[in-house]
């Protein structure tokens, strides 16, 4: 028998297959046809070519236009239930992590402080309860925006960075090259001293007004 056929005749016993409780699967296609969010998957008693039905996700929050959406990898591990019971109509609950697929955070102290979105290419949103408190955004490439009680800092990798100290109020804004402010009006107003420094200082304007 061809794996063709083997794939069809396991469809048409899954036309009329009922399942109790729910099932472990791995992801083998998550490019649905219809734009409706689903996934096809294989079960432990499919073929290495046979596929389930399309699958719909269970997801947070889901409506027209709007929604959380968050698609498992093709090979993923997820866990499946059925509608009725029915194969013809399964469900991803959510992913499971295995000896192999070990999840991004792994609570060592004990104390569940992390909160942790990860994908695939390593962008990262961190979400820290512990003392002190931070929210981090991280991009693979070193780009990096950090939140805490004392502040806010934003850098990118290459040596670029805008810090605002919370606490002592002062905002530092750092380049490795060169920095530009550009407006059709600009106004620098301290109340205590201004100072500018270089090693050449260039003033341009037509009139140059000092008071």
């Amino acid at each position: 028998m061809s794996m063709h056929a083997v794939a069809h005749a396991e469809t048409d016993h899954e036309a009329g297959g009922y399942v109790k409780g729910a099932a472990l699967a791995l992801v083998t296609q998550n490019k649905d046809p219809d734009g409706l969010g689903r996934v096809k998957v294989r079960y432990p008693w499919h073929s290495q070519s046979a596929e389930s039905y399309w699958a719909r996700i269970a997801t947070p929050m889901a409506g027209k236009g709007r929604g959380l959406v968050l698609l498992p990898e093709v090979g993923d591990e997820v866990l499946v239930i059925f509608e009725r019971e029915d194969l013809r109509f399964p469900y991803v609950l959510g992913g499971l992590w295995n000896g192999k697929e070990q999840p991004p955070e792994k609570n060592a102290d004990g104390k569940n402080n992390i909160r942790l979105l990860k994908t695939r290419e390593g962008h990262m949103l961190l979400f820290d309860d512990g003392s002190p408190g931070r929210i981090e955004l991280k991009l693979k490439d070193g780009k990096k925006l950090h939140i805490d009680d004392a502040g806010l800092e934003l850098t990118d990798g290459s040596g670029n960075s805008l810090k605002i100290d919370s606490k002592g109020g002062a905002i530092t804004v750092q380049s490795s090259t060169s920095l530009t402010l550009r407006s059709p009006q600009i106004s620098v107003d301290s109340s205590g001293s201004l100072s500018l420094k270089g090693a050449t200082v260039t003033i341009q304007g037509t009139p140059i007004s000092l008071n």
